[in-house]
């Protein structure tokens, strides 16, 4: 039969651990010095910089080899509309086809090639993206998706900046705690960096263009919103 003191350890260690970010005082260093371990987080909120349109073709036909020589003609000329566009960045996505059944439940197989294939433009540049795009979209292409978001570049350059603001509030609340202790001196002995990408990005508003007669030959129409971008530094500093 187990003592009260070992199931009271075990019921302890079924409870879930929390993580918080105020400082955490240790006894283990040498007579007169105390370990403080603690973490500090910066976010900043940033504008997007990066503009995404994927855009797709859709042919049906009863011949297969007829449909893909449709899909196959169309993205040569989607292709050949963005050669000129030099500040965005072109590649193509999934294509299949594949055979489909029209007829009625009950009715005759009624069976058809259906295929499919898309395009992506990529830039920094809005202007000639969104124009590219109201021009392939006039040779029948639909609009996929159409996206703002945050490059990594522009994130990796703003958590560089964040990087020696977080390092001085963590030394300062190192201080502070240390202060609290009746300490006069406290040194970082470890200092630790998040390397992980920390940014969220939000819902972006783009709208793509009407799909009617008049707006046809218009471009679709988007608008940066912002990215946060985080970094976090722990430390452990030695108070004496």
């Amino acid at each position: 039969m187990k003592s009260p003191l070992v199931l009271l350890l075990l019921a302890l260690a079924g409870f879930p651990r929390r993580v918080s970010s105020a400082p955490r005082i240790s006894a283990c260093c040498p007579r007169g010095q105390t370990l403080i371990t603690l973490s500090v987080t910066e976010r900043v909120s940033v504008q997007q910089d990066m503009l995404t349109a994927t855009l797709r073709i859709e042919r049906q036909n009863r011949n297969a080899e007829t449909l893909q020589r449709e899909i196959n003609a169309a993205m040569e000329q989607a292709l050949a509309a963005a050669q000129g566009v030099n500040s965005v960045k072109v590649s193509t996505g999934y294509y299949g086809v594949y055979q489909i059944n029209q007829s009625t439940q009950g009715g005759r197989p009624d069976n058809v090639w259906q295929g499919s294939q898309s395009i992506s433009l990529e830039g920094r540049d809005a202007q000639p993206l969104l124009e590219l795009a109201g021009k392939i979209q006039g040779m029948g292409f639909v609009m996929n998706n159409l996206r703002y978001s945050l490059s990594s570049e522009r994130a990796d350059e703003v958590r560089d900046g964040l990087m020696e603001t977080a390092i001085a509030r963590a030394r300062a609340n190192a201080e502070r705690a240390g202060q609290a202790l009746g300490k006069t001196q406290v040194e970082i002995a470890v200092l630790d960096v998040d390397s992980a990408l920390g940014y969220s990005q939000p819902p972006i508003m783009a709208r793509a263009m009407a799909m009617d007669a008049m707006a046809e030959k218009a471009s679709p129409v988007a608008e940066a919103g912002e990215s946060e971008v985080s970094l976090t530094v722990r430390v452990q500093a030695v108070a004496q």
